[in-house]
Parts: C-alpha cells; structure tokens; sequence
C-alpha cells in the first residue's frame, strides 16, 4: 500500500490570554513558516456583509459601523458576561474560521509549515485540523503584566475563565513552552518547534 506523505505541515498554535502566542507567531514567520491568525480569520468574517446581518438580526443594528459592518467594541459589549450570547456567537462563527483554516491547508505551496495561532484551539474542537499542536503558557503575573494594556482586570479573569485550562492545553499538545522568561528562550523554542515541523515534510503519515 502506497502511503500517503505530508506535503504541508499544519501547526495549530494556542495558549493562555497575554502567554506570548502573537510573539511566537512572528517568530514563526521570521524563520520562514507560512502564519495565519484566527483573529484575522474573524477580523475579515465581520466585514461580510451576509455575517454582519446576522449578528445584527441578533443583537440588534447598533453593532454594526457606519459601513454596514460589526463593531467589535460594540459587539465585545453585547457579548460580556452573556455566555448564552458568546456562545451562539461562536457557533456562527468557529465554522467560518476552521473553513478558512482548511482552505489555507489546501493551498498552501508544497513544502510549507503553516502556522496557525488559535486562542480557542481546543474549544472550538479544532485541533484535529493539525499535524502538530502548540501551547505556548506562562505565569498568571507574566500574563496579566502582558495584558494589561488591552484588558482591564476584570476583563482579564472573564476571558480566562471561558478558555480551557492550562493544564488541558498542555495535555492536548505536542509542544508546550513556559514563557516566563526572556524573548530569545522564546526564540529557541520556536527554533526547535519549526525544525521539528519541517522534519515531517516528506516522512510518511
């Protein structure tokens, strides 16, 4: 039986709010991997015009900019401390993202690592989509001290108590790193990651 051989190689990439995922991203890209965000991903779904009906049928036409698109301020204020809210949110949109996330498995070059990072990796049951699974955690200080000029603190422990846990990320992954210290350990993990990555181009499933 002729087996079948990895063409590309698809990382998901996840961890806790302010662990240095965004960070470890453009690391990523530095050494040559192909990088795609699923914030970016629903980014770009709130400027569609059909979604955007949606959310506001939903939560009303004030979410929407002066262009006919979601606000995600003012979507962020329809949604905060409403799970029931969050949740159909997310089952509008998880589908959208892990569409686009197969698509650009699909056509990415042969020989390419791509790199996807994915806050919500293991809540939207998306790590199947991947070849390998990244967690990049740290410290509640480190993490709190890294967010603290997006989130206030009570922001902070909402968005935290929705996401998996540390220790399930962890358990879940092939990779975890500590981001407690310095950018350049960072780096050197990320090295490693992305020379363990390449070394499954080629190699049989």
């Amino acid at each position: 039986m002729t087996q079948e051989r990895r063409e590309v190689v698809a990382v998901g990439l996840t961890g806790g709010i302010g662990a240095g995922k965004s960070t470890a991203l453009g690391l990523f890209g530095e050494l040559g991997a192909r990088t795609l965000s699923a914030d970016r991903i629903v980014h770009d779904l709130y400027r569609q015009r059909g979604l955007s009906a949606e959310i506001a049928a939903r939560f009303g036409a004030h979410v929407l900019d002066e262009s006919g698109r979601v606000d995600r301020a003012r979507l962020a204020g329809e949604v905060r401390g409403r799970v029931d809210r969050l949740r159909w949110l997310e089952s509008l949109t998880h589908p959208r993202v892990a569409k686009r996330i197969r698509r650009q498995i699909k056509t990415a070059p042969s020989g390419t690592v791509l790199v996807v990072e994915v806050p919500l990796l293991f809540e939207a049951d998306l790590a199947g989509l991947f070849d390998m699974v990244i967690t990049i955690e740290a410290g509640e200080e480190a993490r709190r001290r890294r967010s603290v000029h997006a989130f206030d603190l009570g922001q902070f422990a909402e968005f935290e108590s929705l996401q998996a846990s540390s220790r399930r990320r962890v358990e879940g992954s092939d990779l975890a790193f500590c981001n407690d210290g310095t950018v350049d350990e960072l780096r050197r993990f990320v090295c490693e990651a992305y020379e363990r990555a390449r070394g499954l181009l080629g190699e049989d499933r």
